[in-house]
C-alpha cells in the first residue's frame, strides 16, 4: 500500500492585509535557503541606502545598482530587470510612492518600499495598486527577508493571474468569432 504525504496549509495573517495562497509550486512557505536575488537599490539618503546595502549583502543578495537617481533605476529596469528593486524615502525631485508607481506600471520586476513610519498611513491606497512590498523603517535582515520574499512571490503570482486573463480572453474571442460563423 503506497502512502500519500500531504503538506498541510495554514492561513497565516501577514502583515497589511497580504492574504498567503497556496499555489502548485508549494515546496515551503518559507525556505530560509533563498536562492540569491539580483537587487536594484534606490534611496535619496545615502547613508540608507549604505545600511540597506549592506544588509542586503549581509543577506548574501547581490546588489547590481545602488542609485539616489529614480531615472537611473528605470532605465536598467527596463534594460535588464533585476529579480527585485528595494526603494526607499529622500528623494530631491520626487518621492518613493511615485517610484513605487511608475515600476508597476512598468510592470518589470517587484518592488519592496522602505519607508518612514510617518508614511504608513499613505501606503494602504497603493495597496490596491501593483505594490508588492512595504517595511517600515528601521529594517534589520529580519524584516528584509521576509519582505523579499513576499514581494517576489506576489509578483509572479500577480504574472502568472495576467497570463491566465489573457488566455481566458482568447478563449472568448475564439467562442465569439465561432458563434459569428455559426450564424452566418
Amino acid at each position: 500500500m503506497a502512502s500519500v504525504q500531504v503538506e498541510p496549509v495554514f492561513p497565516v495573517a501577514l502583515p497589511l492585509g497580504i492574504a498567503r495562497l497556496p499555489h502548485a509550486d508549494h515546496r515551503c512557505d518559507y525556505d530560509m535557503k533563498e536562492p540569491k536575488l539580483r537587487i536594484y537599490l534606490a534611496h535619496g539618503d545615502d547613508a540608507s541606502r549604505k545600511i540597506i546595502q549592506a544588509t542586503l549583502e549581509k543577506l548574501n543578495h547581490c546588489v547590481e545598482l545602488s542609485t539616489d537617481h529614480p531615472a537611473t533605476l528605470f532605465r536598467r529596469c527596463q534594460e535588464n530587470p533585476p529579480d527585485i528593486a528595494v526603494l526607499g524615502t529622500g528623494f530631491r525631485k520626487t518621492d518613493v510612492f511615485a517610484i513605487a508607481n511608475e515600476l508597476a506600471r512598468m510592470g518589470s520586476c517587484p518592488a519592496v518600499m522602505v519607508i518612514c513610519p510617518e508614511d504608513i498611513d499613505r501606503v494602504e491606497r497603493l495597496l490596491l495598486d501593483d505594490l508588492t512590498g512595504v517595511i517600515v523603517a528601521p529594517i534589520s535582515d529580519r524584516d528584509l527577508r521576509p519582505a523579499l520574499f513576499l514581494a517576489e512571490r506576489r509578483f509572479r503570482q500577480a504574472k502568472l493571474l495576467e497570463q491566465r486573463c489573457e488566455e481566458i480572453k482568447r478563449e472568448i474571442n475564439g467562442l465569439a468569432d465561432q458563434s459569428s460563423e455559426d450564424e452566418s
